[in-house]
């Protein structure tokens, strides 16, 4: 490998950043607001939409993201004439599956307050609405940062699978410039230098927020 040539292959890898933290932010963000009434109606047992989320959560924490990409690029064209664009299909399939996911965070995170708040709650005469915001959700919200904070930097990684569609993300952009400039070992080098810049940041905000976490409760 010469280290040399790396410097030269750069701004045309970087190229594909842009789109690889926007099919990040924007896929945590639908699978957030999906996952958190979600994790509220796996925890109240809802008789006919329980069972549905409890369905749709282990079929796609257990199915490999690249089959939700595949199937959404692929498949619903033939099965049902609906043709996306290869970004849309990515975000769509991620977010199914940052869902599924976030949903188990919040479900942990929420159903590990004591149920003596709730019932302070209900003292206090707070409706349903008003217990969660007030008193549920900001003690909950300390144990859901963190590992929330780790699906990030999952998510960072799972959207290289867009490569395999032609979406012109980082990793993509890297097997483009390996093609042209028959430095595949350079590349892809950099390629990886590339995730670990963009990963290692919440690889450390995760620890950080695990030990106040951690910390919060010691002292309650």
């Amino acid at each position: 490998m010469e280290l040399s040539a790396i410097p030269a292959l750069i701004p045309a890898v970087l190229r594909g950043v842009p789109i690889t933290i926007e099919i990040t932010v924007v896929t945590f963000v639908l699978g957030t607001l999906l996952a958190l009434p979600f994790a509220v109606v796996r925890i109240e047992r809802t008789r006919w939409l329980s069972p549905i989320v409890g369905a749709w959560v282990e079929f796609f924490l257990i199915t490999p993201p690249l089959v939700h990409v595949l199937w959404v690029y692929y498949v619903l064209p033939i099965a049902f004439g609906i043709r996306l664009s290869d970004v849309t299909a990515v975000v769509l399939a991620l977010t199914a599956s940052t869902s599924a996911q976030m949903t188990e965070i919040f479900r942990a995170a929420l159903q590990s307050i004591p149920p003596t708040q709730r019932e302070a709650g209900i003292v206090l005469s707070l409706s349903p609405f008003q217990r969660f915001r007030y008193v549920i959700f900001p003690q909950a919200k300390r144990l859901f940062m963190a590992p929330a904070t780790s699906a990030i930097a999952s998510l960072v990684k799972e959207t290289a699978i867009a490569a395999v569609i032609g979406v012109p993300e980082l990793l993509n952009r890297g097997e483009i410039v390996a093609t042209e400039t028959y430095r595949s070992l350079e590349s892809f080098t950099l390629v990886a230098v590339i995730y670990f810049i963009l990963i290692y940041p919440f690889v450390l905000l995760g620890g950080v927020l695990e030990r106040r976490s951690r910390a919060g409760f010691s002292r309650a």
